[in-house]
This record gives structure tokens, C-alpha cells and sequence, in this order.
């Protein structure tokens, strides 16, 4: 976590120094996305045979929706530097028991559950390219700093059991993505990027919504 604090503290403060240019294409911007994040392999249960569970029921899903706030400096109209912290989306499983109540009804009760978890900062180079006055194309290289929690199911000596691991590293982050200008004040930006965290594939689709400053 102080590795995650010390990142983002010190790209805040790259992008400060910029707070007062006024050249021409040359700005200050903060925006906020909405992420679709999914996880490739997620596996919560490596060494459990989950079919063979039965009559307990387990559910998993690998994809969560996640939020990212960010500031960024554009220094001209083809190069921009940004930082942002993320809050991944949670992927979780849970073991389930059928239970019937006093009416007949069946439902089902939680017995083990667990997620896949992560917050993370980062700093980022764009490349931009106008297509025209509002539409854009853009492309980034960065470095996520990430936090992770995972939780797995095993077989204890007493039966199943729920087993955390955490976890913190430095990832490559790549992505692409196109963007439209409503104004000289806000835009829009659909993009694409993958990274690895604890040694996962994630996959980011996000809708982000940027306020020039």
C-alpha cells in the first residue's frame, strides 16, 4: 500500500508542475471512467473439484464493474501524460446450500464465499491524433501499481475452507481507444487496455467522461 500512496502521490505531483500553462493546445483535464473489467483463467477454486460438490451448489464469476477516477495534462495535440487510481470490479464465487422453508419455498444459503479484488494507481503516456475538430484516436503506455486480495477455496483437514492471499506489484498497461470532444470543455473516450494482476490477464473496456481545466 505505501509502494500504491508513494506512486500516486508523485505523478500528482508531475502533473502539478504543468497547473499554469496556457500555450496553445496545452491543458489540464480530470475526468472519471466507468470500467467493464474481466479476468482470463480466474480460478477460485484450483484444487477442488467443484462438479463433485454436489448436493452444494457453486457459482463463480470472472467480470465486475470497476470505476476510475484520473487527472492528466495534455501537452500538446499529440502527447499527453496522465494518473489515476482504480477500484477493479470484484469477481467473487460462493458455495450454496438448497434450503426449504416452512412454505415449500427453496432457496439458497451462502456457505463459503470469496473475490478477486484490487486497487491500483496509475501513470500513463497518451498518444493522441485528431481525426478532426471533435473526433480523436489515442493510444497509451503506462505502469499500474496494484493492491490484490484473492480469495480461494481448498480442502481443509475439516472440509472446504476459504483461503486469502494479498498481493501488491507493478504491471505494464497498454491500451487503445477513440474519443469525441462535445466542446472546448467536455469529452468522451471509449477505450481498450490489458494488464496483469497476481499473475492474471485483466482485460479493461471503459466509457470515461473528461472536464478540461
Amino acid at each position: 500500500m505505501k509502494l500504491l500512496a508513494s506512486t500516486i502521490v508523485g505523478a500528482l505531483g508531475i502533473l502539478s508542475m504543468n497547473a499554469f500553462a496556457s500555450e496553445l493546445n496545452e491543458f489540464d483535464y480530470l475526468g472519471i471512467n466507468l470500467q467493464h473489467n474481466s479476468y482470463d483463467k480466474l480460478n477460485f477454486a484450483p484444487n477442488v473439484d467443484t462438479a463433485g460438490l454436489t448436493p452444494l451448489v457453486y457459482d463463480a464469476d470472472s467480470a465486475a464493474t470497476g470505476f476510475r477516477g484520473f487527472v492528466g495534462h495534455q501537452f500538446n495535440r499529440y502527447l499527453a501524460v496522465e494518473a489515476g487510481v482504480t477500484s477493479f470490479g470484484e469477481a467473487s464465487f460462493a458455495v450454496m446450500e438448497k434450503q426449504t422453508d416452512s412454505a415449500g419455498k427453496t432457496k439458497n444459503k451462502t456457505i463459503h464465499s470469496g473475490d478477486f479484488s484490487t486497487l491500483a494507481g496509475d501513470i500513463r503516456m497518451i498518444v493522441t491524433y485528431p481525426l478532426s475538430g471533435s473526433l480523436f484516436l489515442k493510444a497509451h503506455l503506462g505502469a499500474l501499481v496494484w493492491d490484490n486480495e484473492f480469495s480461494t477455496l481448498v480442502q481443509g483437514s475439516d472440509g472446504l475452507v476459504v483461503q486469502k492471499t494479498s498481493d501488491n506489484g507493478v504491471s505494464l498497461l497498454t491500451g487503445i481507444g477513440a474519443g469525441y470532444g462535445f466542446n472546448k470543455k467536455f469529452a468522451m473516450s471509449l477505450d481498450f487496455e490489458r494488464t496483469d494482476i497476481a499473475s492474471i490477464t485483466t482485460q479493461n473496456l471503459s466509457l470515461a467522461f473528461i472536464m478540461r481545466f
